[in-house]
């Protein structure tokens, strides 16, 4: 009897859209390569792992991301490349849809198991913009308000970031600032690739949360193709704010760090 060769679906010549899994993972893997190159970063993608270096302190910007499901030893093995390829003062994440074990004594620290979401096409309900001036980033002036804004509302660190760079304006990578009158409040952004919106940067200022705003920026960001869904890691606050949204909870990540080195 002949053997044939069952596929998993995780092969290199699968398409992305096998499964809105894989389709994320490839989308997020290319648009972490994409930001750190226009950084003047560096990136390396082996078989196992997409490792892209903004050449940023900030650690989410250096994103290392599994690609597909490996053995214990293939995962130690992956992480440990991505431990020589970033330099020893750069703080990393390592992104898996699946558990790493026995990874803390190669120098990453568990981070969380972040949900993974995910919404069908459809349209939005009425008022989903919830009367916030949504404005697309376009220019050097509009990046620079997006990026404190988001430094100031996600909260995240203010050092100098690959988000930051005016080369991310011609990557693809779209980005939004949401205005209350002539006040930013808050962010949105997304990756359009492999048949998902992959939606990320959302951020709503402390004080002006609970007014409807961080769903109106994920709607922008969700519907930049509305004929493809949305997919997104939620953190806590946000995940209840996903849901209303119609997106539903599918699996669990499993996220790493490396942190800023001592001195």
């Amino acid at each position: 009897m002949t053997e044939e060769a069952l596929t998993t679906g995780w092969e290199a010549d699968i398409p992305a859209e096998d499964s809105l899994l894989r389709a994320y993972v490839l989308a997020t893997a290319d648009r972490s390569e994409v930001i750190a190159t226009a950084a003047g970063g560096r990136v390396r993608r082996s078989d196992d792992a997409s490792m892209a270096d903004g050449r940023s302190p900030v650690l989410f910007d250096n994103v290392v991301t599994l690609l597909h499901p490996l053995t214990a030893d293939a995962a130690r093995a992956a992480v440990a490349e991505a431990v020589a390829f970033f330099p020893p003062e750069r703080p990393f994440i390592v992104l898996s849809c699946w558990p790493i074990p026995d990874a803390d004594d190669l120098g990453i620290e568990l981070m969380g198991h972040p949900p993974f979401l995910f919404r069908s096409p459809a349209p939005p309900p009425d008022g989903w913009d919830a009367g916030l001036d949504l404005r697309e980033v376009r220019d050097e002036a509009a990046l620079a308000t997006f990026f404190t804004t988001i430094v100031e509302a996600y909260p995240m660190p203010g050092a100098a970031s690959a988000l930051a760079d005016p080369a991310i304006l011609a990557t693809g990578v779209r980005f939004w600032v949401g205005y209350e009158g002539d006040r930013p409040v808050g962010t949105a952004g997304v990756f359009v690739g492999h048949g998902v919106n992959d939606v990320e940067w959302i951020s709503v200022h402390e004080g002006d949360r609970g007014k409807g705003y961080g769903a109106a920026l994920t709607w922008v960001a969700t519907l930049a193709d509305p004929t493809l869904p949305g997919v997104l890691i939620a953190s806590d606050p946000g995940q209840p704010v996903y849901e209303k949204m119609g997106y539903l909870r599918l699996t669990r990540m499993s996220m790493w760090f490396r942190p800023v080195a001592d001195g």
